[in-house]
């Protein structure tokens, strides 16, 4: 009996086509294939909807042919020097300090910049998010003259 010849599958990561020959891969060889390292990035199945289902590493992926995949690093960085990470690298102001555990409308945030001095932001400032940042909340202090 003959060997048989492999179907060719179109996927898509990143918004750039790959063939591949293998029906069923685990996620970090489609992270490789994309050339991202799987230390470092995480694979996401873009349903119909747009909405992205993490998938880990080691699982094995059956593909389909059109299947779409986006690759996410996570960003890492404090805030009042408590470690977080997150795949969103802009997120408001608001949001940042309710990941904090601190109310917004009572609190303040703030990056700490490289010179020592800070950049503050209003509740529904959207804020880009870098690995390294380092942020501090501030109490709102006294009422309206």
């Amino acid at each position: 009996m003959a060997p048989s010849t492999p179907t060719a599958l179109q996927v898509v990561i990143d918004d750039k086509t790959f063939t591949v020959h293998d029906e069923d891969q685990e996620a970090s060889a489609l992270l490789r294939l994309a050339g991202r390292d799987p230390k470092a990035f995480d694979l996401f199945l873009v349903k119909n909807n747009g909405v992205e289902a993490r998938i880990g590493d080691g699982q094995i992926v059956n593909l389909k042919d059109g299947a779409r995949f986006a690759s996410r690093k996570k960003v890492r960085f404090t805030i009042d020097g408590e470690s977080h990470s997150s795949y969103d690298d802009d997120q408001s102001a608001a949001a940042l300090l309710r990941l904090a555990g601190v109310d917004p409308a009572g609190y303040d945030l703030a990056r700490i910049l490289p010179s020592g001095d800070t950049e503050l932001f209003r509740d529904e400032q959207v804020v880009r998010i870098k690995t390294g940042d380092e942020f501090v909340t501030a109490k709102h202090v006294g009422g309206v003259a």
